[in-house]
């Protein structure tokens, strides 16, 4: 019995020596996952900045008064806007925006600073959108509520203006839980490291057994006394470092570089993490034994990582994904992993507050790695 377990660990570690030799010598390969998840990270980071700023705006403010002055002066010092065209009449206004020059117009009438002062009567001021661009016209459009709510705040406050609808008395007082500050790069990093890590776990092990069979060593390892899923685990032990050694980069990045608040335990994302990758490297190797190149591997890679990534809720959250899309997402890892990553990052969560997610990841390896082995040992024989 000890004999067999021995001969069993000794032909395991032969592959992994094997595999880790290969993957010395595969450069583009190492190039990939050696620099991808930093250079992704670093990326993203640049990108994701701290929302929409500075939107060219342009004005019509046929009023000229105190009043209106003040209201463009909060636009700019909001910094949100740039209210750098000042145009006199409304058609300038809507040819500026037909022509692309600018995404937000803002025309004041001439009787705006007297109604804002009349106590039974209410300000207009009307805002152009440009809706083609739409994310850029809801991120406007909610920002200039914020502003002219602010703006009749002040108003409302500086004594001699009376302001209709009470909105003077209104003391809204939101909190934010979780992530205080409301900075996109305290949700968004994370999931990068989350898109990346699916990139590694699948990607590497997909490689492994259509590189065998392109080199023509494949038949080699067929004629040898390992049975599938020790290939399998050999293979899968190189992939695993791989990938477990970017994470741990990633992480180290968000924490200290770019200061991700990181609330929960460091020792219990650890361990998931590598229960993660273990199951995720499931699909890698499916795919791995279906696929006959490795072009045909990097392809099929390529779409699955997509479709985690859309289907894990960074993109559009499940809940308002169609009921169908949200029963294939359970089939996602990555859905499954990046509810951990943001419990654990950002809430604190327990492994008590994890089991659905660790319960679905168990389901998932167990069904990955038999379909693996099955479609392997078909081939052996």
């Amino acid at each position: 019995m000890s004999s067999g377990v021995s001969n069993l660990f000794i032909r395991i570690g032969n592959m992994l020596w094997k595999e880790g030799i290969q993957f010395l010598r595969y450069r583009l390969l190492l190039i990939f996952v050696l620099g991808f998840p930093i250079f992704n990270l670093v990326s993203a980071e640049g990108a994701i900045g701290e929302g929409i700023m500075h939107i060219p705006t342009a004005v019509c403010d046929q009023d000229l008064s105190a009043d209106s002055r003040r209201l463009v002066c909060m636009l700019r010092n909001s910094r949100y806007f740039d209210p750098d065209y000042h145009v006199g009449s409304q058609a300038e206004l809507e040819q500026l925006l037909e022509k692309g020059e600018v995404k937000v117009g803002l025309f004041v009438p001439q009787d705006f600073g007297a109604k804002l002062t009349a106590e039974d009567q209410g300000a207009t001021a009307q805002v152009l959108l440009d809706g083609t661009e739409t994310t850029t016209a809801l991120l406007a459009q909610a920002y200039l509520e914020e502003t002219a709510y602010e703006y009749v705040q002040r108003q409302g406050s500086a004594g001699g203006v009376t302001v209709t609808g009470g909105l003077e008395r209104v003391d809204a007082r939101p909190r934010a839980w979780f992530n205080e500050d409301l900075r996109e790069k305290t949700l968004d990093l994370p999931d990068e490291l989350a898109d990346s890590l699916v990139l590694l776990a699948i990607f590497v092990p997909a490689l492994l057994i259509t590189r065998e069979r392109e080199a023509g060593t494949l038949e080699h390892l067929f004629v040898t006394p390992m049975r599938p899923i020790e290939m399998i685990i050999g293979k899968g032990l190189l992939a695993f470092t791989v990938a477990y050694l970017g994470f741990l980069g990633m992480l180290a990045l968000l924490v200290f570089h770019f200061q991700i608040p990181f609330q929960g335990s460091l020792a219990l994302l650890m361990g998931l993490t590598a229960y993660y990758v273990l199951v995720e490297m499931g699909w890698g190797l499916l795919i791995s034994t279906i696929a006959r190149t490795q072009g045909q591997s990097l392809m099929g890679a390529y779409i699955l990582c997509v479709v985690e990534i859309i289907l894990s809720g960074r993109v559009l959250p499940v809940a308002y994904m169609p009921r169908i899309t949200q029963a294939v997402s359970l089939m996602m890892p990555n859905r499954h992993y990046t509810a951990i990553l943001r419990g654990i990052m950002l809430k604190d969560y327990a492994l008590a507050d994890l089991w659905p997610q660790l319960v679905s990841l168990a389901v998932l390896g167990i069904v990955l790695y038999t379909v693996a082995a099955f479609r392997l040992k078909k081939r052996l024989d």
